[in-house]
């Protein structure tokens, strides 16, 4: 699911106790699909003593709200978020009061990098350049190598166990009779 709103935006929140309140998110938690947010949602908690707070106390602090229930500022009013993909590449969020951009998403796609010039046009001379040409090839057979080796350990674990299997089967067979 998108998200409208991100760490450090302004917000309102649109629903609840705190509705009207305003205040910058310090926290988003995606799992829960709520967001921490500063001065609002405020609880008060009588914490004990302890090793690592040994004076104990009244403490506040700011609870989660659930997303949906806040909206970004914009010109002091809450305002709806659409998501646009620019010609550029980019995927923006933009508000829908007003139409300004809140933030990027995605960057700009990047050119593909292709070669001014072809290999074969203009050979080299260099080892380096050689070498740079034969290590992908080099890479492939590693990686079939290696493909290779985990097949035949699977093979191997295989038999292994048919043969556990079968001294098994023999042995109960041996009793019975």
């Amino acid at each position: 699911m998108p998200r409208h709103v991100r760490k450090g935006d302004t917000v309102m929140v649109t629903a609840g106790n705190e509705k009207g309140r305003t205040g910058v998110i310090t926290r988003v938690i995606p799992e829960k699909d709520k967001v921490i947010v500063q001065g609002v949602n405020l609880r008060t908690k009588h914490m004990r003593p302890t090793q690592v707070n040994p004076q104990g106390g009244v403490i506040r602090r700011e609870e989660p709200i659930h997303i949906s229930n806040v909206s970004p500022v914009v010109d002091g009013k809450p305002t709806r978020v659409r998501f646009e993909s620019l010609k550029d590449g980019r995927k923006v969020r933009v508000a829908a009061r007003g139409g300004k951009e809140l933030g990027v998403i995605r960057g700009p796609w990047e050119a593909p990098l292709m070669p001014t010039t072809t290999p074969a046009a203009t050979p080299s001379t260099d080892a380096d350049d050689d070498a740079g040409e034969t290590a992908a090839p080099a890479a492939k057979k590693k990686t079939k190598k290696k493909a290779a080796k985990k097949s035949a350990s699977k093979k191997k674990t295989a038999s292994a166990s048919k043969k556990k299997t079968k001294k098994k089967t023999s042995k109960k067979t041996t009793k019975k009779a």
